[in-house]
């Protein structure tokens, strides 16, 4: 758990470093309300983790969130599914712009074989560029706005994607950082094994 702490105490610190440079350029000024609301993240999971509150560590989750249309989207609606991949990306990230395309391949390919992707992102006032980057993209998979009840998710960066199965529990080791086709179907064909 001191590790955790540790690696979310030097992320802060990255996303400090990056809001103070956000603030010279009139484009990363628009960001800065991401990079913030990521700082305000941050700053809950360490607290979290030293009161000892931590869902991650009981290896169960639950959610339910909100797609970019308002639409209600909840962790029951994927009972069915052997394996949920949840991808925590931003529309201000390019790694997670670049492996947007992968995800869908995925997705496409094993969404009849029990898969279901659910992207989130949290940014907030970058509803637009989600939206537009969903559709460049073509994703058919949903996509939720980060909400208070998936703090016990959220990552330290992004991308990462976790696995869980229809019951919340926790089947794999998280994957900080963006992948390709190749190395997502890798993994999800072990899962779905």
């Amino acid at each position: 758990m001191k590790k955790n702490v540790l690696i979310k105490i030097a992320a802060l610190l990255c996303i400090t470093a990056l809001a103070l440079t956000a603030a010279s350029c009139e484009r990363l000024k628009q960001l800065f309300g991401g990079i913030k609301d990521e700082i305000e993240n941050l700053s809950q999971q360490i607290q979290d983790e030293l009161n000892g509150d931590d869902q991650g560590e009981r290896g169960e989750y639950d959610f339910v969130a909100h797609d970019i249309d308002g639409n209600v989207v909840k962790l029951k609606d994927f009972s069915s599914s052997k394996v949920i991949m949840l991808n925590y990306w931003e529309p201000w990230c390019p790694p997670c712009i670049r492996e947007l395309p992968e995800l869908e391949r995925l997705y496409e390919e094993y969404k009849d074989k029990g898969l279901v992707i659910v992207g989130v992102f949290s940014s907030t006032d970058m509803d637009e560029d989600a939206r537009q980057l969903i559709s460049q993209n073509g994703l058919t998979y949903p996509v939720v706005r980060y909400e208070d009840n998936l703090k016990n998710y959220s990552p330290s960066a992004v991308p990462t994607t976790l696995f869980i199965n229809a019951n919340g529990e926790v089947i794999a080791e998280a994957v900080v950082g963006a992948n390709d086709y190749s190395g997502w179907k890798a993994i999800v064909d072990q899962l779905l094994g």
